[in-house]
């Protein structure tokens, strides 16, 4: 099973993905390799990972998956290590990966975005909370302007979910950016691999997870964990590593 008395042990981290837009630097290098201030940002998710006591790490590859697994055999921090394959990572998404990983959402799981860079104590948020409950580590959104959005109702619930392009005029009340860290119950693991597998069933396989949870939201009961003043960073581009560069430069 992916908890135990103390929390999650099992963890997924997508990182099938080309990165086009940090090019580049991944020309010849997977985008989980890309280096903030020195530190990879596959390396900072796995020292983060064993900290907190994760055992076992399943990572969904595709883009030079061979450089990103031996990358992983040499910094491993003492975690179990997986390789769950994409084949067809270069005309998917990150919701044809998740589907790949399942068998591992059907035990509970964290899921965690390959592009994000975070220090240890954004996943110590989690500790204090029973692993009996769906939990969307999220950063408050007009800090942000873009990004997927998460609105919830007043008991913290996520009700519901916008990919924003453009920054908004007014986004209204209890909205957050998500952070790309998922904690996820065996029971919607269940769920969420279902829902995957219908709208991959029906060909819609270039799309990104949080649109799947999004037609969903009612029945998975994700609960807002808000890291607003804790360091972490979303990297999609050249823009954002210069963002997180000087973010985590302040704190060496």
């Amino acid at each position: 099973m992916g908890l135990n008395k103390d929390g999650w042990i099992n963890a997924i981290l997508l990182v099938a993905g080309k990165g086009k837009r940090l090019k580049p630097f991944t020309n010849s290098m997977p985008k989980p390799l890309t280096e903030v201030n020195g530190v990879p940002i596959l390396k900072n998710a796995l020292q983060h990972l064993a900290d907190f006591g994760v055992k076992n790490v399943y990572l969904v590859t595709g883009y030079l998956h061979e450089q990103l697994m031996e990358f992983c055999r040499l910094n491993s921090f003492g975690l179990n290590l997986h390789e769950i394959y994409n084949p067809d990572y270069a005309d998917t998404n990150n919701m044809y990966s998740l589907w790949l990983a399942k068998e591992i959402l059907s035990q509970g799981t964290l899921l965690i975005e390959g592009d994000v860079f975070f220090e240890r104590n954004v996943l110590q948020a989690l500790r204090t909370r029973p692993p009996t409950k769906n939990y969307w580590l999220a950063d408050e959104f007009a800090y942000f302007g873009e990004g997927c959005m998460l609105k919830t109702d007043d008991a913290n619930t996520v009700t519901q979910l916008q990919i924003v392009r453009n920054r908004l005029e007014n986004q209204g009340k209890n909205c957050y950016k998500s952070a790309g860290i998922l904690a996820i119950t065996s029971g919607t693991g269940v769920q969420i691999g279902r829902w995957l597998e219908e709208d991959i069933r029906r060909g819609r396989v270039d799309v990104y997870y949080d649109l799947i949870l999004a037609d969903h939201l009612a029945e998975a009961q994700f609960e807002i964990i808000n890291i607003h003043g804790k360091k972490w960073f979303e990297i999609d581009d050249l823009e954002d590593l210069k963002k997180a560069e000087a973010l985590f430069a302040q704190h060496r």
